[in-house]
């Protein structure tokens, strides 16, 4: 009889985690403040799911993920994977599970060394993974490039050779080069014209299915979300404001930021008034405003909503949001 403990149900688990960073202004520099980039940010991955996380620019998604990376070191807060909690690992102690998180960039032109063919961009990852046999790797490469759609002729050409779409197949390719468990996706597509956009999405899907792979997707394009996302975390300033299944979201949004994020979405039938008074009002990131912090944006805003101080409410099962309203 097998004495191995059961495998967690989700690959990825952060609990309560918490970033800040401080704001200098003057000649001498001095701390004015704090920015709250990641302010108590709990989520979970599920094994071969993908979780969206969705947001304006500066809301605080890419420092979550330098965080679950261990890029960047958090103030507060605990990081599960796999039911290890790394939160306090070193580097050295993190250099064995790198290859089990990996990461695929926003920009394809920049994440690939211009210096290195393909065959040797990828050569780095498979040598981390103890295959250093020539005819081994040529083999392994081959198979990643077949992976993402490549030819086998691509080993041997440079990044500047390709186009994005291409780019962005290789930093896929580089990242599966280690055989990671997540893959951890930053605005993979945003840079790339919409028909390959879709091309980039259709992969990333298939390669889950064959891979069995688990993905944080982080984006602000809430079609890409529709269609990919398992389970979808709406962040604002910081903080995670509503979570819940991708297809509950859509058809019953609660939160008004996620309402304002629906209404940006071109559709003749969205709500456009909302749109245009959440992004209006200028803010001051330092300077939280009391009670809900979407209410000095929000058009749906009261007096009890300066009282409100951001706990959950529950929505149904597997739903949960940040606003009074929604009880």
């Amino acid at each position: 009889m097998s004495t191995d403990a059961p495998r967690p149900a989700d690959i990825l688990k952060v609990e309560g985690l918490k970033k800040s960073f401080p704001v200098r202004r003057g000649f001498l520099q001095r701390t004015t403040g704090h920015v709250r980039a990641v302010d108590g940010v709990s989520l979970a991955i599920g094994r071969g799911k993908t979780l969206g996380l969705v947001g304006e620019s500066g809301c605080g998604k890419s420092t979550l993920a330098r965080m679950i990376l261990k890029l960047l070191p958090s103030d507060e807060g605990r990081i599960l994977f796999d039911g290890t909690d790394i939160s306090a690992f070193t580097d050295a102690r993190m250099k064995p599970l790198r290859r089990r998180i990996q990461i695929v960039f926003q920009d394809p032109y920049g994440s690939l060394n211009p210096r290195m063919s393909v065959g040797q961009i990828l050569a780095e990852g498979l040598r981390t993974v103890g295959v250093r046999d020539r005819s081994a790797a040529a083999g392994e490469t081959e198979r990643l490039l077949s992976l993402v759609g490549l030819s086998a002729r691509a080993v041997d050409r440079y990044p500047h050779e390709f186009s994005g779409g291409q780019r962005q197949r290789i930093g896929i390719a580089r990242a599966l080069s280690v055989g990671p468990s997540l893959v951890i996706c930053d605005e993979p597509v945003s840079a790339l014209d919409v028909s390959i956009q879709a091309q980039i999405i259709n992969l990333l899907k298939d390669l889950q299915d064959r891979l069995d792979l688990s993905y944080l997707f982080i984006t602000h394009d809430l079609n890409v979300v529709g269609y990919l996302c398992h389970r979808v975390a709406v962040m604002y300033r910081g903080r995670i404001v509503e979570e819940a299944p991708a297809e509950a979201l859509f058809e019953r949004p609660l939160h008004p930021y996620t309402h304002a994020l629906l209404a940006a979405v071109p559709d003749i039938d969205a709500p456009r008034g909302i749109q245009a008074a959440a992004r209006e009002l200028p803010e001051e990131p330092a300077a939280p405003p009391a009670g809900c912090r979407f209410r000095p944006r929000c058009p749906e805003a009261d007096e009890r909503c300066d009282r409100f101080d951001g706990e959950w409410v529950r929505a149904g099962e597997d739903h949960r949001v940040r606003c009074w309203r929604a009880g």
